[in-house]
């Protein structure tokens, strides 16, 4: 019951008190407790070159003194430096180049020895270190090589040491010293191989790269007796090499001082499967890598003409089955195979164009390709011989050229004929011609507008590889046309009377036979022809009353004739010719003269008497 009343006594003034010394510690300002200087540094580690900021706290004690920086014993650039009235500052500055990797001081002194170090803080360098993503692989693998601890922002340049030291490229450190560097293994001897990375403030690291022996083969499987090409690297430097095939040692050679090599062997005769084909040399470096021996086919020749025989032959196939020869996808031939799976068959390379092509043989499981290649000489330009050149021929013209010999058969030709020397438009062109002549025929007939008018030919030649020559030299020549023919009855001027008789000379044409057209016309520009004969096949031709040529009497008339040819090749017409139609009289002349003279002697009496009658009157 005391104890319950004290409390209630002293609770208020007690509350009263703490409250007190609360507000005080807000209210009046606390005398600072003075502690030891402290040396921050920011960042505390990391590569030369790396900018560092040093900040120092809890300086008040040494307020306008001078107070000297150093890092090791080097006093720094900004160094002695004023401590502020607040008692803290800030500086900064780079690690050293060469500066030894591990920790280092960095302390503040009142004077300039280090003997009176009032506060110091430790950096500690990065040490330089490269790292590989594969540290051991064949030449010509693609590595990653990451490094550490250089130089900030400087150029890093790499070494492989091969036989010699070979740069292999260079990169830039990071602002935290790193870089990442991508870079192909050279080809080299087998074993340990340094990689090497320096710049021009003394950063350098080094690491080991083991090289492997690698090999490739140019291909995975092939039949017996067929080529196969090797190729190793990372082989002792100028070691022996033995290649086995199974346990078959097919070929040897020697590594140059890189510990590559190239060499080629045959597929051995061994049944179709898998097999191990290890490269080893004289230092017990190896690499193994697996080989397919599958059915094999060959050709007598791997290039040739169109029609040559070719033997196509084979082994490791079904035993009998049927085998397929394609020739660019186009059956060409079957055959069977024997018990043991081989065959042999002779075929004639079948037409097409010049250059490579494809041979398959199959059996339906296997199938082997075989490139072969066909001839692409052009065959000779063929020589002309027909029609000459300059020469005169008939329409149905007939043309010979010099046969021409290729490898690939058969040959054939084209033949061009134009009226112009370019052959811009050809007026005849045949091709694929199997003979070395041609002779026109039917609707190929040559016309020609005019006499002499000039045709050109040529020829060239194509191969069953479809090579074609060039053109030969044109040669020129004329058709021939009809002459004019030679106007003979009737004569000029002359007086005729039915039956008329019309004559001419003959003509003769290298296309034969000659007909003759004939016009008769009442004007010489023969604008009003009455008569027009084609077709006569004889120089001499009666116009009779039946023909129904109505000529008047005393009237001069016009008559002209032409030549045509088998051909319908024409002459010109010749010359106009007139005549004089004057049929004959039943009365004799000397009668018709006497009529006249009485006629002429009444009329005199006539005009006489009525000039009298007219004076009387």
């Amino acid at each position: 019951m005391k104890k319950t009343t004290l409390y209630k006594k002293w609770r208020f003034p007690f509350i009263v008190l703490v409250a007190s010394v609360l507000l005080a510690a807000l209210i009046l300002p606390s005398s600072p407790a003075l502690g030891a200087p402290v040396i921050t540094l920011t960042p505390a580690s990391g590569p030369t070159g790396t900018t560092v900021n040093i900040g120092g706290t809890v300086f008040s004690s040494y307020e306008g003194d001078s107070i000297h920086i150093y890092f090791d014993t080097r006093e720094l650039d900004m160094s002695p430096l004023v401590v502020p009235g607040s008692g803290e500052f800030n500086v900064s500055f780079n690690i050293p180049a060469g500066t030894s990797a591990g920790k280092h001081w960095i302390e503040a002194t009142t004077d300039n020895t280090t003997s009176s170090v009032i506060a110091k803080s430790a950096f500690t360098v990065d040490t330089t270190a490269l790292s590989l993503d594969s540290a051991e692989g064949i030449c010509g693998s693609s590595v990653n090589i990451s490094g550490s601890g250089f130089y900030v922002n400087s150029t890093v340049t790499l070494y492989y040491f091969n036989t010699d030291n070979q740069s292999i490229g260079t990169d830039t450190a990071s602002a935290t010293g790193t870089f990442t560097h991508n870079f192909i293994i050279p080809i080299g001897p087998a074993g340990q191989h340094k990689i090497y990375a320096a710049n021009t403030q003394d950063n350098s690291a080094g690491i080991q790269y083991t090289v492997l022996p690698g090999i490739k083969l140019n291909l995975g499987s092939a039949g017996p007796g067929e080529p196969v090409n090797v190729q190793g690297s990372g082989f002792a430097a100028s070691g022996a090499i033995k290649i086995l095939f199974g346990t078959l040692s097919v070929a040897t050679a020697n590594a140059d001082k890189l510990g590559s090599f190239e060499v080629d062997f045959d597929v051995p005769d061994l049944k179709s499967q898998s097999y191990d084909v290890k490269i080893q040399d004289d230092k017990g470096n190896s690499s193994t890598i697996s080989f397919t021996v599958t059915a094999a086919a060959k050709l007598s020749a791997a290039s040739g003409a169109v029609g040559a025989e070719l033997t196509i032959s084979g082994g490791g196939f079904i035993a009998g089955a049927t085998i397929t020869i394609t020739f660019d996808d186009k059956s060409l031939a079957t055959t069977a195979a024997d018990n043991n799976g081989d065959f042999t068959l002779t075929i004639a390379v079948p037409a097409s164009n010049g250059g490579k092509h494809m041979i398959s043989v199959s059996d339906g499981t296997s199938t082997r390709e075989l490139p072969f290649s066909i001839e692409t000489q052009a065959p000779p330009v063929p020589a002309l011989m027909l029609p000459a050149n300059g020469s005169l021929t008939r329409a149905e013209a007939n043309f010979e050229w010099g046969a021409v010999t290729d490898a690939s058969v058969p040959v054939t030709y084209d033949l061009e004929v134009a009226t112009d020397q370019n052959f811009a438009t050809p007026v005849i062109r045949k091709t694929g011609l199997t003979e070395s002549q041609y002779t026109l025929s039917g609707n190929e007939t040559l016309a020609v507008e005019f006499k002499n008018a000039p045709y050109f030919w040529r020829v060239r030649a194509i191969d069953g590889a479809n090579n074609v020559s060039e053109w030969s030299t044109p040669w020129v020549f004329f058709v021939s046309v009809p002459d004019i023919p030679a106007m003979q009855l009737p004569a000029d001027n002359s007086a005729v009377d039915y039956p008329i008789r019309f004559s001419w000379q003959a003509v003769i044409s290298l296309s034969p036979p000659v007909t003759y057209d004939l016009q008769i016309a009442k004007d010489l520009d023969f604008t009003t022809v009455i008569l027009d004969k084609t077709g006569l096949t004889n120089p001499d031709r009666l116009i009779a009353k039946t023909d129904n040529l109505k000529l008047k009497k005393g009237v001069i008339y016009y008559w002209r004739i032409k030549a045509i040819d088998d051909a319908r090749n024409s002459s010109a017409w010749s010359p106009a010719g007139s005549f004089r139609f004057s049929p004959k009289s039943s009365f004799p002349s000397w009668a018709i003269y006497t009529l006249i003279f009485i006629a002429a002697v009444i009329a005199v009496l006539i005009a006489f008497r009525l000039g009298r009658k007219n004076a009387f009157h």
